[in-house]
């Protein structure tokens, strides 16, 4: 097996860190005011329900993404109170059962 120059191997791992951090920085910018689950097709591909979403342009394709990014996003979601309600009992109850359980729980249980 051929030996390794460090040099030559951090030369690389800065090069990949280059790209990568321009992508990071693209998307940051991206996410301040295009919707996550707007795909490239205009389509919403979210799971939950949004006042922004049309009808599809064909019989069985997604919604359509009526965000026009003049505006947060983040806004146009609803929210149903009871699951919220739901998953918070839900998730009492788990740390519940987990309570008193070496190695379970929160690190102070340990």
């Amino acid at each position: 097996m051929a030996k390794i120059d460090k040099a030559e191997y951090q030369k690389r791992l800065d090069r990949i860190t280059e790209i990568f951090s321009d992508m990071v920085v693209h998307a940051d910018e991206s996410a301040r005011h295009r919707c996550p689950y707007r795909n490239r097709f205009d389509q919403c591909t979210a799971a939950i329900s949004c006042r922004n979403q049309q009808p599809p342009r064909a019989a069985g394709e997604p919604a359509q993404c009526g965000h026009d990014g003049r505006f947060d996003y983040r806004s146009a979601w609803e929210s149903d109170p009871s699951n919220y309600r739901r998953a918070k009992e839900k998730i009492e109850k788990i740390k519940g059962a987990n309570r008193g359980r070496p190695g379970r729980g929160r690190k102070a249980d340990a």
